[in-house]
């Protein structure tokens, strides 16, 4: 399996659209630019990269509480955890 931390960086990089550098763990997911259909593409990127489920429901805020990036990733990784 793909480490999480870079592969997740790599794919939100290749979406983030209001991004004016590579994103870190520090980076506001607000300051992605990220519209609902990249997120999508995002969510089945990470299930084919990383060999995980991500449940969906496209009527809810896929990020919740999440503030950064770094939330992504920790919620990533307690999701394969799991």
């Amino acid at each position: 399996m793909a480490e999480i931390e870079p592969t997740l960086l790599e794919i939100i990089k290749e979406h983030a659209v209001g991004l004016a550098g590579d994103p870190t763990r520090e980076t506001p997911i607000a300051d992605l630019g990220i519209d609902s259909f990249s997120i999508v593409e995002i969510i089945y990127e990470v299930e084919e990269k990383l060999s995980v489920e991500v449940p969906f429901n496209a009527n809810e805020n896929p990020f919740g509480e999440m503030k950064t990036v770094g939330d992504l990733i920790d919620a990533l990784n307690a999701l394969i955890k799991k």
